[in-house]
């Protein structure tokens, strides 16, 4: 089965909201620059990517070489470090919120994606909780990343119960994994890394990038191509395995979905 995109998405900027400016979140900004210099080219300037990245946190030295930064933007935040770069040096027109949001915080209807590449569960879960409870008809895509020490897994679908576009709703990450996500405790898992060593334990080199890469070949392959035959993957950098998550009800229907038809 395929999943085509929205046609009022076809031949136009796409507005892109990035939650996470770490190792999966600075890895993509990097990706979507070089995916917006690309469709400009091929597109005359009428297709590229609007993109506002979120984050509260700043640089450590701890986050070089594992993560887009350099020693320069010690101390700097996230957000504001990789906007600013790419705004001086590559011509875009960026923007950033350097601090941490929650869902009410945020205006989704600016957006056409949702990008989410955030280490704690709980914001998962709030923010799903939050798609599940508006009511009104969106087509708005919510693209979700996660790592492991060696794994990880990407997850697109609609954010929204309720979408306005024909065809068969994309189960997000919490329709598929919203009760295991509820029994995450972040504090355990998201222990503060005092070494460069005990930081790649979390999260090995390169996994970061391997997620990032079948994340934005997603968006790339809806932009350019205007279909998907599956909408997310689960990596094992470890044992170089890239698994896709099929779009079949058969298979959704193990996570407990049901397949729901647009109203």
């Amino acid at each position: 089965m395929d999943f085509h995109i929205p046609q009022h998405l076809l031949n136009k900027p796409l507005r892109i909201l990035l939650i996470g400016a770490g190792g999966s979140g600075s890895q993509i900004a990097t990706e979507l620059f070089q995916m917006d210099s690309l469709l400009r080219q091929l597109s005359q300037q009428s297709v590229y990517i609007d993109l506002t990245i979120v984050d509260g946190d700043t640089v450590s030295i701890f986050n070089v070489g594992r993560q887009g930064y350099y020693l320069g933007d010690i101390g700097c935040n996230k957000a504001d470090v990789l906007v600013n770069r790419f705004n001086n040096f590559g011509g875009t027109n960026w923007k950033s919120i350097p601090k941490y949001c929650s869902p009410k915080d945020i205006n989704f209807s600016q957006f056409d994606f949702v990008i989410t590449a955030v280490d704690k569960a709980q914001f998962r879960v709030e923010l799903g909780q939050f798609f599940k409870n508006t009511h009104s008809h969106s087509d708005l895509l919510w693209l979700d990343l996660g790592n492991g020490a060696n794994t990880g897994q990407v997850v697109l679908g609609h954010a929204n119960t309720v979408i306005r576009s024909d065809g068969v709703r994309l189960p997000n990450v919490f329709d598929l994994y919203g009760d295991m996500l509820k029994e995450i405790d972040d504090e355990k898992e998201d222990t503060p890394s005092c070494s460069t060593e005990a930081a790649l334990t979390k999260q090995d080199f390169g996994s970061n990038r391997a997620v990032a890469g079948q994340a934005t070949q997603l968006i790339w392959q809806l932009v350019r191509y205007a279909k998907i035959s599956h909408h997310g993957a689960f990596v094992d950098i470890a044992n170089a395995v890239v698994q896709p998550l099929k779009i079949d009800p058969q298979v959704w229907a193990v996570y407990g979905y049901e397949t729901q038809k647009c109203a």
